[in-house]
């Protein structure tokens, strides 16, 4: 093979910017580094009739970016010619690719496991699938072939799983390091089951993704526990089908009850895979069945309609599972400095403050914690805890850092956590440390007795708003452009993911009922299909379709066909947020359980863990829309859709939210790992923290959504809620009570309108145009006011009454008093503009009518009536004293005084009346 191997040196690159070309049978590789060129000519390979597909697999796979060396080209060249090598001196050699078959490939790996290790076979078998799922066409390759080469890794499923000679009930193991190990299910109890046991086993092997030594021990210790237990007791089982669900939860609880709060029950869930395999799967009972599917078992009848937890008349209160434990007393806590703590969102941790600074300290913060985090304390949920943990840990160490730290907690002085928090200023903002300090003084409040601390301590404590959390101005929401334009990216997107979970579940339906109507692609994925959807496992394999696929990619897509993934999580919850307005807290954790309200409405039980404990739970009605087309513009029609999207992910994640996501089974340890572990990858993506990074950012930058000045839109779950907070107050005309329906009437106001532009303008607007419409009306119909000099000259004749659009009569009568009224002469009682014939309306009336005429002479009783208006509207409702008097105010302040002088104001101020009767100037009022 080294003839086929020809190097020369290149000071430069001549060829294309990719390392690898192909010519005919020849692959011309550059070196990244050294620039070096290396011919792999394929001609001097055996089955010549192969050389031109596989030296283009071949260029391609050199072409990926993972080779970038000789020696890894090398390595990657080397296995092609002992597998043709192989291939050729079979008896019946494959003519063409179409011909190759995974059992070719199996015997290749057992022939090199015969020359050299197993890690060394493995590799090669790895270097020869991705060449072939290289090979362009990929139909070139049979169905079988192309089903193969979709899984992560070629090796044989044999010699690694298989049963011992002469011995069927013994199972041969080789864990990925080449050391073998016999399961003998002839030492377990129940012999009739033994055989049916050990083919379940040994299919759960082959099916399991890892090949070590713990993915075997673990579910045969399962059994055999599960087992011996069945077998002590009184009436044990005859056969497999009489296994029942009790037996199950019975092995359940055993398991549970040995440990931690919190911890997953891996042994029981390795026993119902077990189980899961055992052919024929029929044989085990209908019940037991849908228990090992975490399906809810119906026995006949039509399913219960889901409702809201929230018991009524006639119902019975939901209980909790097992026997009641009281909490640990805050002694306790004190002397164990350990605090298991259970939130009302049934988020459960223990806290342990021994693994904190400065140990004399301990004692008094733990039973404070302990306290705080109780049945009588403020702290209830997971959230709130940590904070005042991290809020202790961050106190203690600054304290244990000191030069002279106080040797008890009688030392520790108000000095100390001004120290604390001029120290924190430095690298935190003013917020954070008032948030600090408040927490920091609620745990030194509560420790007792409280005598231990000193007295300027107590002191110091005691004085009131001695921190508080800085309030900041509520952020403003989104323009009507901006929230559309959110509102259309999160549908469009929401659209696309029912559409794709639909197209799945289409596919694997036709695939149960007519597989013969599908090609042969679509019937392997039907296959994978059917077996993520009952046992929610996600084969680790590309789809036939796209070999080259990243393996992990193509599992990833594979799982997006059925369940919903991470990415999936933002769209959902900012369509959520707009559609009904909620707390981005509120949406993550709705619950699965409602009612239909005769196919209009949905009823749920929200949670929203900020009012309280005592308004925690609301149960709202949330409409659905008439038809499929209004269901992503209804906020009922959303939680059903997510409803029907998560509930098949739901059968393995389980937990009380409605929310479920295929996550995979790789990523950081501890973050989900236990819950992917046991479920297959599913999870309640908020079940550890409601905190869960959403990546806002990145999803707006994806569907290019830019402000109202052109910049990157930055997009948080508050700032939508505050922008439907003030849609909803607009549309219900600023009527508060109506628009407040997820808040009070106070934190709606303050916290989402009142500092919003939007809502600011708006009212702005509306109140603009009242004063408008008002100080029109008024002008519309307003009096005749002379002032001194035109008063004087109609008395003197320099000026007529046909200037004032009067008779020389009436203008006498009214100068000299005869048709005065209590604060205005009437120039024509007869004929009033209000209503028809003589005049009937009240003496305030008299100060908007044109028949009205005013002098200097009626100022004393102006004067006085202003002081009337004033009084009423100190003793009336507003609304009410607007409505009564809100134009007569208008028209005195703003037509009629500012006619007249200060010092004319000033010297009927003197003479005006001491007292008018209001209600008379008002009229007669209905007794």
């Amino acid at each position: 093979m080294t003839d086929s191997l020809a190097t020369a040196e290149a000071s430069d690159n001549s060829l294309s910017r990719r390392v690898a070309v192909d010519d005919g049978a020849a692959v011309f590789f550059t070196e990244e580094r050294s620039g070096v060129i290396r011919t792999y000519d394929l001609a001097a390979l055996p089955m010549p009739h192969w050389h031109g597909v596989l030296a283009r697999a071949f260029t391609a796979v050199l072409n990926l970016g993972a080779i970038r060396t000789l020696k890894s080209a090398d390595a990657a060249f080397w296995p092609i010619g002992r597998f043709l090598s192989h291939l050729e001196s079979l008896v019946q050699s494959p003519r063409d690719l179409t011909d190759l078959t995974p059992e070719h490939l199996d015997g290749y790996y057992r022939h090199e496991s015969l020359h050299t290790t197993q890690k060394a076979a493995r590799t090669q078998m790895w270097q020869i699938g991705r060449l072939l799922r290289h090979v362009e066409p990929a139909t070139m390759l049979s169905i079988d072939m192309r089903a193969y080469l979709a899984k992560a890794r070629q090796t044989p499923k044999i010699p690694v799983q298989a049963a011992m000679p002469g011995n069927p009930l013994a199972v041969q193991f080789t864990d990925h390091d080449g050391v073998m190990f016999d399961f003998d299910f002839a030492t377990l109890p129940f012999p009739a089951w033994q055989a049916t046991l050990a083919d379940a086993f040994t299919a759960m092997l082959q099916a399991a993704q890892g090949t070590s030594r713990r993915t075997a021990q673990r579910p045969f210790d399962a059994l055999r526990r599960f087992l011996t237990g069945l077998e002590a007791l009184p009436q044990p089982p005859a056969s497999l089908g009489e296994l029942t669900v009790e037996h199950l939860e019975d092995f359940h609880q055993q398991v549970r009850s040995e440990l931690a709060p919190g911890a997953p029950p891996i042994h029981f869930t390795s026993l119902r895979r077990l189980l899961m395999h055992i052919s024929p799967y029929e044989q085990l009972s209908t019940e037991l069945r849908h228990r090992l599917e975490q399906i809810t078992y119906q026995p006949e009848g039509p399913a219960e309609t889901s409702r809201p937890a929230r018991p009524g008349t006639g119902r019975t209160s939901a209980m909790p599972d097992g026997p009641y434990e009281a909490p640990a007393p805050r002694e306790d806590a004190a002397r164990t400095l350990k605090v298991h703590f259970t939130g009302e969102d049934g988020r459960t941790f223990e806290y342990d403050l021994s693994k904190l600074r400065h140990p004399p300290f301990h004692p008094y913060f733990a039973s404070a914690f302990a306290h705080r985090t109780g049945p009588t304390g403020s702290l209830r949920t997971r959230a709130s805890a940590d904070g005042d943990f991290t809020a202790m840990r961050q106190f203690l160490g600054f304290i244990a850092a000191l030069p002279n730290p106080p040797k008890s907690i009688g030392e520790l002085s108000p000095r100390h956590l001004d120290r604390f928090r001029f120290e924190k200023l430095r690298t935190t903002t003013e917020a954070g440390v008032r948030t600090q300090m408040v927490l920091i003084h609620a745990i030194l409040r509560t420790i007792t007795p409280s005598d231990v601390l000193s007295e300027d301590l107590r002191e110091y404590l005691g004085r009131r708003n001695l921190v508080s959390k800085l309030k900041t101005a509520p952020v403003p929401g989104y323009s009507d452009r901006e929230f559309k334009a959110i509102l259309s990216a999160a549908r469009s997107d929401v659209v696309a993911i029912r559409d794709r979970i639909r197209a799945g579940e289409k596919l694997l339906a036709t695939y149960r009922s007519a597989p013969d109507s599908l090609d042969a692609d679509d019937q392997v994925l039907g296959m994978h299909l059917d077996e993520m959807d009952r046992t929610g496992r996600v084969p680790l394999a590309r789809s036939t379709d796209q070999l080259w696929q990243n393996v992990m990619k193509g599992r990833l897509t594979m799982a997006r066909r059925l369940f919903l993934t991470d990415p999936d999580i933002t769209p959902l919850l900012v369509l959520g947020t707009c559609l009904t307005g909620r707390n981005g807290e509120t949406l993550k954790e709705l619950p699965p359980t409602h009612r239909l309200v005769e196919d209009r409405a949905v009823a749920i039980t929200l949670t929203k863990r900020r009012r309280g404990k005592s308004d925690t739970r609301e149960t709202v009605y949330w409409e659905t829309g008439a038809s499929d087309s209004r269901q992503l513009h209804t906020p009922g029609g959303f939680y059903l859709l997510l409803h029907q999207l998560t509930d098949r992910g739901r059968r393995f994640s389980g937990g009380n939210r409605i929310w479920s996501i295929w996550a995979g089974l790789s990523g950081a340890r501890g973050y989900n790992w236990d819950s992917k572990d046991v479920n297959f990858g599913h999870v309640d993506p908020f079940a550890s923290t409601l905190a869960r990074v959403l990546n806002l950012s990145e999803w707006g930058t994806r569907h290019g959504l830019t402000s109202d000045d052109g910049k990157p839109l930055k997009i948080t779950v508050n700032r939508i809620k505050t922008t439907v907070e003030v849609r909803t107050t607009k549309a219900m005309g600023g009527h508060l009570p109506s628009a407040s329906r997820t808040n009070t009437l106070d934190v709606s106001f303050q916290h989402y309108l009142q500092g919003d532009p939007v809502v600011r303008a708006w009212a702005e607007e509306i109140m603009t145009t009242a004063l408008e419409e008002a100080e029109s009306t008024a002008r519309q119909f307003k009096p005749r006011v002379l002032d001194t000099a035109t008063e004087q000259a109609l008395r003197d004749g320099s000026r007529t009454a046909d200037s004032l659009g009067i008779t020389p009569q009436a203008l006498t009568e009214a100068l000299d008093g005869k048709r005065d009224t209590l604060a205005n002469s009437c120039l024509d009682i007869e004929h009033g503009p209000f209503d028809e014939g003589r005049c009937g309306v009240s003496f305030l009336t008299c100060l908007r009518c044109p028949n009205a005429l005013i002098t200097h002479q009626h100022l004393p009783a102006l004067l006085a009536l202003v002081d009337e208006l004033e009084h009423a509207r100190q003793q009336m409702p507003l609304d009410a004293w607007v409505t009564e008097h809100g134009r007569t105010w208008l028209a005195l302040t703003r037509l009629i005084l500012p006619k007249f002088t200060d010092a004319q104001r000033a010297e009927a101020a003197a003479s005006k009346p001491a007292e008018l009767v209001l209600d008379l100037l008002d009229g007669p009022k209905e007794s």
